[in-house]
């Protein structure tokens, strides 16, 4: 930041491109060329030599591809993150079956987020198309705290012991909910989600006695390959939800692309498609208002890292309805956004990092509140 006439003036944001195709290098310099807020300052064919690059350039900003000569996006980013930790986004159009796993396997390794390219054709990109990937892009990148939590990858999964008491979490008072009057959990996530999911799906036993639902904000043609990714790790069955059919234990449901997902009153999986009006699609709220009206308080509430406000209001609506509800805390979230409206409106019961969710998930029936209640909410 500079400042002129004693006003401080916000540079722009330095983004450096890693693609081995000219023409995609050409049409993403088109588009960043749309956004006065942002410079491409410099353009790799390869990882090898994006971090040759990274300590002369020092970008705030990396968008790479994934599948390129000599040195690939996996690699880069997990050398990049020793050399020079920074923002990265992955970046591809590459979602065929062979790649959709090594794209998430990029996030394990330090990307914040996967993008679909704006697509080009003969006539170029399209000015609202462009505009919808800078604003998404813009979105992650001006955060202020990110670069900083980007420095530390998310917390690997460890022994549920290690969030019991005397685990530094903190101490309270009051009832843990019985788990023979939880019947679903409900989960709702966006930037930085996909790792945490990871993380939390780790830590459950094949023989975990609950359903589990889950939103995921992610860029269209994406989410096969992270239900395939997060199936790989998981010992619970990873898999979309289907119009008609109920959830049942020891399953791990996601809401489609393109789809509102809902629980009818008889507990069945509804889909409804997305409208130009929706702003997230699939939402987090209409589910979770969906959990409100048909468990009440047999449901668990968690809502994960991400940005914006979808889930606040769907979470308020489960907890009002008797549900018991978590937020994810600041340490451990990509961003602390979703969350944080959440809590502003009374909507979690508790506050919790990464592993204390698995492990409240875990030990919903033991006595004594080893978690740390949200501000004002103890009961």
């Amino acid at each position: 930041m500079t400042v002129t006439e004693g006003i401080p003036v916000r540079r722009p944001l330095r983004v450096m491109l890693v693609d081995d195709s000219a023409t995609e290098l050409y049409l993403l310099k088109k588009v960043f060329a749309l956004a006065a807020d942002m410079e491409v300052v410099a353009s790799a064919e390869n990882g090898r030599d994006a971090l040759d690059l990274l300590p002369q350039v020092q970008p705030d900003l990396v968008c790479t591809d994934y599948h390129m000569p000599v040195m690939d996006g996996l690699e880069f980013i997990l050398r990049a993150m020793r050399v020079h930790p920074c923002t990265i986004l992955v970046m591809s159009a590459a979602v065929q079956s062979f790649h959709k796993e090594n794209i998430f396997q990029m996030l394990s390794a330090g990307a914040v987020d996967v993008l679909a390219k704006p697509l080009g054709h003969a006539g170029g990109i399209s000015a609202a198309e462009a505009q919808r990937f800078l604003e998404k892009v813009r979105a992650i990148a001006q955060l202020p705290s990110l670069q900083r939590r980007l420095t530390q990858p998310v917390p690997k999964a460890q022994p549920v012991a290690s969030v019991l008491p005397g685990s530094g979490l903190g101490s309270g008072s009051g009832p843990v909910p019985s788990l023979d009057r939880v019947e679903l959990v409900a989960l709702g996530a966006s930037t930085g989600g996909p790792q945490v999911l990871q993380v939390l799906l780790s830590q459950l036993p094949a023989h975990f006695g609950l359903p589990l639902v889950c939103v995921q904000h992610i860029s269209e043609g994406f989410l096969e390959g992270m239900v395939s990714w997060l199936g790989s790790s998981a010992k619970l069955r990873v898999e979309m939800a289907r119009a008609g059919l109920s959830p049942v234990p020891g399953h791990v449901y996601f809401a489609p692309d393109g789809h509102h997902l809902t629980l009818d009153q008889r507990r069945c999986f509804a889909l409804a498609p997305c409208t130009g009006q929706d702003l997230h699609c699939p939402g987090v709220d209409p589910f979770f208002l969906s959990v409100a009206r048909v468990y009440g308080p047999a449901a668990l509430g968690v809502l994960l890292t991400g940005m914006g406000r979808d889930g606040a209001r769907g979470l308020k609506a489960m907890r009002e309805a008797g549900a018991t509800t978590i937020c994810q805390d600041e340490s451990t979230s990509v961003i602390f956004g979703m969350p944080a409206a959440a809590i502003a409106l009374g909507a979690a019961r508790y506050v919790l990092p990464t592993n204390g969710i698995a492990a409240m998930m875990l030990r919903l029936g033991d006595q004594g509140l080893w978690a740390m209640e949200a501000p004002g909410t103890r009961d």
